[in-house]
């Protein structure tokens, strides 16, 4: 197969390069992996499925390559899998919007296995099954989902939506499981239905001579009229005789008394030098549009007025991003711990605020990477360690309601990091603490946002 064929067109693709790599170095793959994933969420962003299902393939045959070959310390391939979840799971979706309902299912579910905590990819499962018609797997897929994210709106949404359809199609078959049941006392009843469905017939056909009747008295009433304008077949030609008794084309209109006031004198009238327009070149010349305070000039009517404000929002993002912190409570293995963000990287966005027709909208999309550190034994402790790593945060924009959180990927604890300090670091870095203080931060971001536009 060709290397474009997967892309729907004959000639080379914008992303050949990624298409074409090999390799070889597990730097290097993850480099590739990044890109493609940067480069397929905008080709979903642009409809353009058909590229995102290509690279998206791609880079599942990059991870699944480097989980064969193995060799790494077991987190390597737990972060492989991770990304091969998320990886599944867009492609799940830009199936599901390319029409390819059993594909989107099979990758929602190859999602499952290699990451069985992966919210999304239990709601792409439940989208799938959705469109497949099996309303009840669609159900238990969503409500696996909420189990996973409790606080997720959406998915409390999309459960209680998946519930009355099975409600509905329960009431359906109940309805025609009802229907198909035969009254022995009626079955004797044919006579009778034979005696309704002829009367049935009689009564539409005496109609339809009755319309057959008016059809050919108005064909008489229209032909004589005036027989000395009308053939018998003018009005099927398309004539009509107007009110002062002239016969015209069918599809000339003639103005009432009313609607010529209305318009007033139009008949031609001759130039004299008196009238004559003015040829200076000056009276033709654009005249400068007044424009209101921050609006553009070629919107005066106020329909539509964007601004871009993405160095402010970059800026105020990186500082709220910061701030966010975490102390381990009482009772946790090591109390009085701080986790906080050390470090805002690969920032990429953009944002801006419209104005349509007097009610603003705010748009804004952006992913970046985090570096933090949780520093263990309090503060007066003076054998501290500290662990470090990193998460990158794909998707934060505006599809987001405040509260519901975001999606995570490419966790990461670095090798310095003490050993054994794994599941404190999931439960109070990755799953929630940190994780929970910077969705805090990117929601007061947003209410920031939309109270200073």
């Amino acid at each position: 197969m060709s290397l474009f064929s997967g892309l729907g067109c004959a000639g080379p693709s914008a992303h050949t390069d990624l298409l074409s790599a090999t390799p070889d170095n597990l730097t290097s793959q993850r480099s590739l992996i990044e890109e493609i994933k940067r480069r397929g969420r905008a080709c979903v962003i642009s409809k353009n499925y058909p590229d995102a299902d290509t690279l998206y393939g791609k880079g599942i045959d990059v991870l699944s390559s480097m989980l064969k070959v193995g060799g790494g310390d077991g987190v390597e391939d737990e972060t492989s899998k991770k990304d091969m979840a998320v990886l599944y799971s867009n492609r799940s979706l830009v199936r599901m919007q390319m029409g390819k309902i059993a594909e989107a299912l099979e990758d929602a579910d190859r999602a499952i296995n290699c990451d069985p905590t992966y919210v999304k990819a239990h709601w792409r499962r439940g989208q799938a099954s959705n469109a497949c018609g099996n309303t009840e797997e669609a159900l238990a897929a969503f409500e696996r989902a909420v189990e996973l994210e409790p606080n997720n709106k959406a998915l409390r949404k999309e459960v209680q939506n998946a519930k009355a359809r099975k409600e509905r199609e329960e009431k359906l078959l109940a309805e025609k499981a009802s229907d198909d049941y035969v009254d022995p006392a009626a079955e004797g009843s044919s006579e009778n239905n034979d005696v309704v469905t002829t009367d049935v017939r009689k009564e539409t056909n005496a109609a339809k001579k009755e319309e057959k009747k008016q059809q050919a008295a108005t064909s008489k009433a229209v032909t004589e009229t005036d027989g000395s304008l009308f053939t018998k077949s003018d009005h099927v030609r398309g004539y009509k005789i107007r009110s002062d008794g002239k016969k015209t084309s069918y599809f000339d209109r003639e103005i009432s008394d009313d609607a010529k006031k209305l318009i007033g004198d139009i008949a031609p009238k001759k130039l004299d030098a008196n009238n004559t327009p003015s040829t200076d070149t000056n009276d033709f010349a654009p005249k400068p549009i007044a424009a209101a305070e921050g609006k553009s000039a070629w919107n005066t009517a106020g329909t539509w007025e964007e601004r871009d404000v993405t160095p402010w929002a970059t800026e105020t993002l990186t500082a709220a991003l910061l701030t966010a912190e975490y102390v381990l409570p009482d009772g946790s293995p090591s109390p009085g711990a701080r986790a906080v963000v050390s470090n805002v990287s690969k920032l990429e966005g953009h944002a801006s605020y419209a104005t349509v027709r007097g009610t603003k909208k705010y748009i804004y999309e952006f992913a970046f990477t985090i570096k933090w550190a949780l520093t263990l034994g309090g503060d007066d402790d003076a054998q501290q360690q500290t662990c470090r790593g990193e998460m990158t945060f794909p998707d934060v924009d505006g599809t987001v309601e405040l509260g519901e959180g975001y999606d995570i990927v490419n966790y990461h604890v670095d090798g310095s990091s003490p050993a054994g300090t794994g599941p404190l670091l999931d439960r109070f870095v990755r799953d929630g603490g940190l994780r929970e203080a910077v969705h805090g931060a990117i929601d007061d971001w947003v209410k920031l946002f939309r109270a200073t536009y």
